[in-house]
């Protein structure tokens, strides 16, 4: 078993009450707002401390920065580079608060055959559109839950969405979809990453989010997804329900012990669920701030560098939503879509579309309808919605 590196704990308690961004980088993307500060006289190098003594921020969030500016460095901002997403919305179970469109695909079989056609019809106009518009696709997700389609229908898909030099991606919601052939089908069109939307590991925890499982049910995949090489990215909720340090730094273990490559880390709440209040209660606010502290000390001090950062909450907590990885493992799909750095197309129900100008710093939405049953109906409509979106 792998031994956690856990943070050292300070001879003093530190007040946590006392907000570690300073009015001026409390933003949505805090790390755009310091690159001003980059001159000859201040590199990447000196600004941290710079950040820290000049500028009043908070040391450990100084340094968190400064990481996660280095890593946006080497991003490039292409606007022909695409990201394109694929939604199959099915899901055995839906947790608490969920906004997202999810069916139990054993309970729509009526409707499943005509959604499988109607979005195999949209991710022919994709191919299309990438086509004529000289788009190359950076990195392809497909969100809910791909595995849910038997083998004849996984291969289709796999096929209709195949570019090279693409980074390919399986969010994983349900375990119990994986067999061997379905990971063998995977490994023939260059899936590369498993994008696993665990948010907690701790039993109690799971129940409540209506989740009907636990760790040592998943486990046995777990293990299958790294015995046949696919990268890891992990999903988890830092103050999620009432959990605390030691509940944390649990799930923070597992995903190491899992082998998981990227560690990303939401504050209080999966990404997909922005329901949730902002806190206000200076107590609450001051443990979700020590509870982030240590998650970023555990995972610095075990080899993981930030690749995405942004703020929610700015006005009251302004809490940071951080990804994780080691070095040379990052997830170019959610380090794109996290930093809205590229155009997204996207198929299927409830999928999102984002033409970026980065030059002009510009965006455009395009949202196809949440409900299965009117995208099948309406396909004809949303196709064309996409083809005047696009410009074709």
């Amino acid at each position: 078993m792998t031994r956690l590196r856990i943070p050292k704990i300070a001879p003093k308690p530190k007040d946590y009450s006392k907000i570690p961004w300073t009015e001026e980088f409390r933003d949505k993307f805090p790390t755009r707002k310091i690159t001003k500060y980059l001159n000859d006289d201040v590199g990447i190098e000196d600004l941290r401390d710079f950040l820290f003594a000049e500028k009043h921020v908070d040391f450990r969030k100084s340094l968190l920065l400064v990481n996660a500016l280095k890593n946006e460095h080497g991003i490039v901002r292409n606007d022909n580079e695409v990201l394109l997403t694929v939604n199959f919305p099915f899901c055995e179970w839906r947790c608490v608060d969920c906004n997202r469109t999810m069916y139990q695909k054993s309970k729509c079989s009526d409707v499943y055959m005509y959604y499988f056609d109607a979005i195999m019809r949209e991710i022919q106009l994709t191919r299309e559109i990438i086509k004529k518009k000289c788009y190359i696709v950076k990195a392809i997700c497909f969100t809910g839950n791909l595995l849910a389609l038997d083998e004849r229908e996984l291969e289709q898909v796999l096929q209709a969405c195949a570019y090279s030099l693409s980074e390919s991606c399986v969010e994983l919601g349900n375990p119990k979809f994986i067999t061997r052939t379905k990971l063998e089908i995977l490994k023939k069109y260059n899936v590369t990453r498993f994008i696993v939307n665990a948010l907690t590991f701790n039993t109690v925890s799971l129940r409540k989010l209506c989740r009907r499982y636990e760790f040592k049910d998943v486990y046995d995949y777990y293990k299958l997804i790294a015995e046949y090489g696919f990268d890891l990215s992990i999903e988890l909720c830092v103050g999620l329900l009432a959990e605390h340090e030691i509940q944390l730094g649990r799930n923070i273990q597992l995903a190491i012990e899992l082998g998981a490559s990227c560690i990303d880390l939401y504050s209080r709440c999966c990404p997909y669920n922005r329901n949730e209040r902002d806190l206000t209660d200076i107590k609450m606010i001051s443990e979700q701030r020590r509870l982030l502290e240590f998650a970023n000390e555990t995972l610095h001090n075990n080899g993981y560098y930030p690749y995405f950062l942004y703020c929610t909450e700015v006005n009251n907590g302004c809490f940071e939503n951080v990804g994780y990885a080691l070095p040379n493992k990052r997830c170019k799909y959610m380090e794109d879509l996290k930093e809205e750095i590229s155009t997204v197309i996207g198929c299927g129900s409830d999928a999102k579309s984002v033409i970026v100008k980065n030059l002009h710093n510009t965006r455009k939405y395009l949202n196809n309808t949440y409900d299965m049953g009117q995208y099948v109906f309406g396909i004809d409509e949303i196709l064309d919605k996409k083809r005047k979106f696009f410009e074709l």
